[in-house]
């Protein structure tokens, strides 16, 4: 079987993971329009992603298929791994899905924060209206339990091949084993027929 291992969450292990996210998310229509301006929105993209990585790395459960992976949708190409546990050798992540599965809090970094970089990249009044938009969607999320997938990324060199499906599956398995529902939003039109199937 292809060649998948878990996150072992060391600093050059999250940098996979964010570049992964950040390379998937750069040309979503949420991101464009948190960070409208073509000459940072990269850079944006990545380092604000890049603090929610780091805390579903310390206390969430991130889901990844390794780049030395086969592109085979096999539910077997997926490894689930609470950021927790370890493995060895450097990832490099091809696709990653993000998974908040208890109803507690992920801790984020005080510095930055995650409004305090937004703050930082935009205006404060940018920052809060952005704020107050991202906050819009809690108004629809379904009554817990429930495992929450925030991020799904697939690199674009590997999309297509039936790695995000594979992560989605494996992440309504656990669900499924811990008797609750999955709950996800897109802000991607494009992604519609993906989740619909």
């Amino acid at each position: 079987m292809s060649a998948v291992r878990p996150l072992d969450p060391t600093q050059a292990n999250v940098a996979a993971v964010r570049a992964t996210l950040a390379a998937a998310f750069v040309d979503d229509p949420m991101l464009q329009w948190i960070f409208p301006h073509a000459v940072q929105q990269a850079q944006a993209t990545a380092a604000w992603l890049g603090l929610f990585v780091e805390a579903f790395a310390d206390g969430g459960v991130v889901d990844l298929v390794d780049a030395s992976a086969s592109a085979s949708a096999d539910a077997d190409a997926v490894n689930s791994a609470s950021a927790r546990a370890g493995a060895d050798e450097r990832t490099t992540a091809c696709a990653v899905a993000l998974w908040r599965v208890d109803e507690g809090s992920l801790a984020f970094s005080s510095l930055p924060s995650v409004g305090g970089l937004l703050a930082a990249f935009l205006s404060v009044e940018r920052a809060t209206q952005v704020g107050n938009g991202l906050r819009a969607f809690a108004d629809h999320k379904p009554q817990p339990p429930f495992h929450y997938l925030q991020f799904l990324a697939v690199s674009p060199g590997h999309q297509g091949n039936g790695l995000g499906r594979a992560l989605v599956a494996h992440g309504q398995q656990r669900a499924a084993a811990a008797g609750v529902g999955v709950y996800l939003e897109s802000t991607n039109p494009r992604n519609l027929p993906f989740y619909g199937s």
